[in-house]
């Protein structure tokens, strides 16, 4: 048996005319020969080439290729060209029929078509065999149309903490007369006397019942709180030479707004049934404004631990009580603090009674106004704590009597307001406030469209680097399944509460799961169990577990870390100009590089807004180029709405339909259209 000492083989497939002339070059090895194929004047999609041989007598070469091809739209041209040192060069154009195949089957599989060509050297006028007529299966597509508009603006609801700071110090019931010059220094002879206290009966910090406007008449007036979800809290803070609160010890704030307007009452010095003034206030001693304000650190600072306390809870355990009315779920609050005093932060007077006579011993000693306002802007810096603090505002209010002001405590007071984003107040003695004026506007909050997915639930990548079926939607395709031995018809093949993906991805069995195991608490496709399994517990009633804005399950299926902690998708780990979070978006395989790809099909988005109004935007999106493989195509939308006002909380939503059969569309419609509604079609996350 002989054989010719050379053979080669080259090919040439042509395209449509704006074909992308990126070229692809793979060269085989036909035992000692070289078999050179190159494609010209094509950027493929995918295409394998094997090759084996046989001698045949004769001297014959036989030479077999089965050549796969795969999402070309049309192919035009099939040229091969067989050199051999027998002499000469003979040239074979095959220009047989191009049969492009449509039905679904052909649609949905690679076509491997056997090309058989002989050659050899018993003659010099050698012919190719005609080539044998191609099909040729392009790429299958489909085409989504969403129509819909973001929720619709709404007044956020206020979870308000309100801390009332009232000055105790003995000048409420008796002060000196100061010098006429506003520096709140003793005029002389010094001169004290009840006359020139600002506010004996507490008349203008406490008011009454019935004046409207004052403390006592606001708390009594306030409607009542939700006891399974409140959303007014109060603390107390009184301060002369130290300080004391209520809830004591500075512990936070309290709910319960009949029990705080008692204790005010009982401060005023009042009846506590008839509301009738009975002794005042308790006033006596200095004016120590750091007393009151690291009260006030305390108490901010107790609470915004206990929302991180409530926020890390179960999902769905039991209230540990008011300060955590829903365990589990991020509860940001706007803090207001009402800061109200007489005079300067002044904690020795250096006045005493000598010989009878009221004489200056020593200096008036004060605190320091930079130590005052570093804490002022200690709390107002704490909306950098954006997940637990809406709003900090601080408001002042300096009282006095006629005549006898202090310009120095009037003006440390409003750089306390300005510092602290509220707004400085001057109270004459005798008159009344009005604490409706405390309280922060309603604020409006508008949805604006963040990020939208429009994928194939019914396709999965494989290692092969192309398109599947995925008839359960678990994420592994129909052939993979067969080959593990898993149901390709059942998501959970073995019945335990789980999906297949799941189970081949986790280390951990089912088993660790405790109770209802096909509970999800957000609707993005992995349950709760799953997402324990999957190491994942802190993203549970999370459906973006780390933030990055992709969908749990999409970033799961597709093998991209998506747990509680983890990087955001935007890398680009393979270096062929898509980041993982690009791949997803467009339907596109994330563990192949594009490059190694004939002819990549990302899927492509037009976005169309069609109204917008202050309360919410409407939009047209159209996805076309979605992988189809097969019948009974489920096509998944996952939309993501956030505000700047509600920094990061956000509001999702996701909704499936199945391609009818026959065509290669589907439209979803807005969540309030009833169609949609009567069929359950959108799923929402949280609960409204």
């Amino acid at each position: 048996m002989s054989r010719s000492s050379t053979a080669r083989l080259e090919f040439k497939i042509c395209k449509e005319k704006n074909a992308n002339k990126r070229g692809f070059f793979t060269c085989f090895k036909l035992r000692d020969n070289p078999l050179v194929i190159r494609p010209k004047n094509l950027r493929p999609t995918f295409f394998s080439i094997q090759t084996h041989s046989h001698y045949a007598a004769n001297t014959e070469l036989g030479l077999r290729l089965a050549l796969t091809i795969i999402s070309w739209k049309r192919v035009r041209e099939l040229a091969f060209q067989n050199e051999t040192e027998c002499g000469g060069i003979l040239l074979g154009l095959g220009q047989g029929q191009i049969t492009i195949m449509r039905t679904a089957a052909t649609l949905a599989a690679a076509l491997a078509t056997a090309i058989v060509l002989t050659t050899g050297c018993a003659q010099k006028a050698e012919t190719l065999k005609p080539l044998e007529s191609l099909s040729v299966t392009p790429s299958p597509s489909a085409k989504a149309t969403v129509n819909f508009c973001t929720d619709p603006a709404f007044d956020q609801k206020q979870v308000l903490k309100t801390i009332i700071i009232l000055d105790h110090s003995g000048s409420n019931r008796q002060n000196y007369k100061m010098a006429a010059d506003g520096s709140g220094e003793p005029a002389l002879p010094i001169q004290i006397d009840t006359s020139l206290g600002t506010d004996p009966q507490g008349l203008l910090r406490y008011g009454s019942d019935t004046t409207p406007g004052t403390l006592l008449n606001y708390l009594k007036n306030l409607p009542p709180n939700d006891p399974l979800d409140p959303s007014k809290f109060f603390a107390l803070v009184n301060f002369s030479s130290d300080a004391e609160t209520y809830p004591a010890q500075g512990v936070g704030f309290t709910s319960d707004t009949v029990a705080f307007y008692n204790r005010v009452v009982q401060d005023a010095g009042r009846d506590p049934v008839t509301g009738a003034l009975t002794t005042g206030p308790a006033d006596t001693g200095a004016t120590s404004y750091l007393a009151a304000l690291e009260e006030v650190q305390k108490i901010v600072g107790n609470d915004i631990q206990a929302a991180k306390n409530c926020a890390a809870l179960a999902v769905g355990s039991p209230s540990p009580g008011s300060w955590c009315p829903k365990p589990g779920i991020p509860v940001a609050s706007s803090y207001v603090i009402v800061f109200m005093s007489d005079g300067s932060p002044i904690i020795e007077t250096g006045i005493a009674l000598v010989n009878g006579v009221l004489t200056i011993t020593g200096a008036i000693v004060k605190e320091s106004a930079f130590d005052i306002l570093a804490k002022v802007g200690a709390l107002a810096s704490l909306t950098s704590e954006t997940k637990f603090v809406t709003s900090v505002n601080f408001f002042t209010i300096y009282y006095y009597t006629a005549g006898n002001t202090d310009n120095n405590a009037k003006t440390l007071l409003a750089n306390m307001a300005r510092l602290g984003n509220g707004v400085a107040y001057n109270a004459l003695s005798g008159s009344s406030l009005d604490y409706a004026a405390f309280q922060p506007p309603k604020r409006r909050v508008k949805y604006e469209l963040a990020d939208v997915f429009v994928t194939n639930a019914s396709t999965a990548w494989q290692n092969d680097g192309q398109i599947h079926h995925d008839a359960d939607m678990d994420g592994i395709g129909d052939e993979e399944e067969t080959t593990n031995g898993t149901n390709p018809a059942a998501r959970d093949s073995n019945g335990d509460g789980v999906s297949d993906l799941v189970d081949a991805r986790s280390s951990s069995p089912a088993s660790v799961c405790t109770g209802n195991r096909s509970k999800a608490s957000d609707p993005d496709g992995l349950t709760d169990c799953e997402k324990i399994l999957l190491q994942d517990q802190a993203g549970i009633y999370n459906p973006d577990s780390n933030g990055d804005m992709i969908p749990d399950w999409l970033e799961f299926k597709n093998g991209i870390p998506f747990q509680a902690g983890t990087l955001p998708a935007v890398n680009t780990p393979l270096a062929d100009g898509y980041t993982l979070y690009q791949k997803v978006k467009y339907s596109l395989p994330v563990d192949t590089s594009i490059a190694t790809i004939l002819n990549p099909r990302p899927s492509k988005y037009n976005l169309q807004l069609l109204s917008s109004t202050a309360d919410r935007d409407c939009y047209k999106l159209t996805v076309n180029d979605l992988p189809r493989s097969g019948d009974n195509n489920v096509i998944r939308v996952d939309i993501v709405e956030k505000s700047e006002l509600l920094k990061e909380n956000y509001l999702y939503r996701v909704a499936t339909k199945t391609i009818p059969t026959g065509q290669t569309s589907v439209i979803f419609n807005d969540w309030n259209n009833a169609v949609e509604i009567t069929n359950n079609t959108w799923k929402v996350w949280p609960l409204q």
